[in-house]
């Protein structure tokens, strides 16, 4: 009898508790600190207040949007979800890590990490051409590249420097000034093209070479090639770059300590 009563209470306490968890998440509560929030982040975007009509609205669309997650909550559509993981797993790494103080680098600091990362602080190599474009939009590729080369036997006999028009019609421009590399493969692609004019001679017709849109000759007028800059012109560069890297190796630090409480157990490198 003790253990049928013990178990009785036990029940009733464990349905009254779960019946005010479940009423309590029920509850949406709109208080005082949460319209202050809409205001606030209205404000800092507008530079106004919202209206009452529009205050209204804010409310509005907060209780739906509370009732959606809630719902969704419970029909566990969180679980398993690669945004909602990645989400959550960025809020963490800024919680637990980018508010960390990284104590500002000293002068000497800042020329070691200068000196030891020459390519961070270098200007990029670039270079300027014009170009011939061949279509095989009309013709097939091998005779577009056949026409291509005639041309460029005719230039060779020539001292032009410069001649769009024995060409086909291009998209966009046919001279082109101190292109990086990233400029010249946002422009035409990363292929053939893009090598040549980084590695091919200088005041010569060159080709053809390929590109996404079809076939070229190239003349290439100037190359400058990278420059490491002075320190003091890129001082407020290397503070920052330096500020990063310190971040991140001490977010690496972290992340070490803190995998030591996980066993990570690698079944995939099990072998049958």
């Amino acid at each position: 009898m003790q253990f049928i009563i013990l178990g009785g209470l036990l029940f009733v306490l464990v349905s009254y508790y779960q019946q005010k968890k479940e009423t309590a998440s029920r509850n949406i509560i709109v208080d005082n600190e949460r319209i202050r929030l809409m205001l606030l982040n209205y404000k800092t975007q507008t530079g106004n207040l919202p209206t009452k009509k529009q205050l209204d609205a804010f409310i509005e669309n907060y209780i739906k949007e509370e009732i959606s997650f809630r719902e969704a909550k419970r029909m566990g559509l969180d679980k398993d979800d690669e945004i909602i993981r990645r989400r959550l797993t960025q809020k963490f790494e800024f919680l637990q890590t980018d508010l960390e103080d990284i104590a500002p680098p000293s002068e000497a600091d800042l020329k070691q990490f200068y000196a030891g990362n020459p390519a961070l602080f270098s200007n990029n190599t670039s270079v300027s051409f014009s170009h011939i474009y061949f279509s095989a939009d009309q013709i097939s590729n091998a005779a577009a590249e056949q026409k291509a080369l005639s041309v460029l036997r005719e230039l060779q006999q020539t001292s032009l420097t410069r001649a769009p028009e024995k060409g086909d019609r291009f998209p966009l421009q046919y001279d082109y000034t101190e292109q990086t590399k990233l400029d010249v493969q946002q422009n035409f692609g990363s292929n053939k093209m893009t090598d040549e004019l980084f590695e091919g001679p200088l005041n010569v017709w060159l080709g053809p070479v390929q590109s996404g849109y079809g076939w070229h000759l190239i003349y290439i007028i100037k190359r400058e090639t990278a420059a490491e800059l002075p320190f003091e012109e890129v001082r407020d560069d290397v503070k920052m770059k330096w500020m990063d890297s310190a971040k991140s190796a001490h977010n690496q630090k972290l992340f070490e300590q803190l995998s030591k409480k996980y066993n990570i157990i690698r079944t995939y490198l099990e072998t049958k």
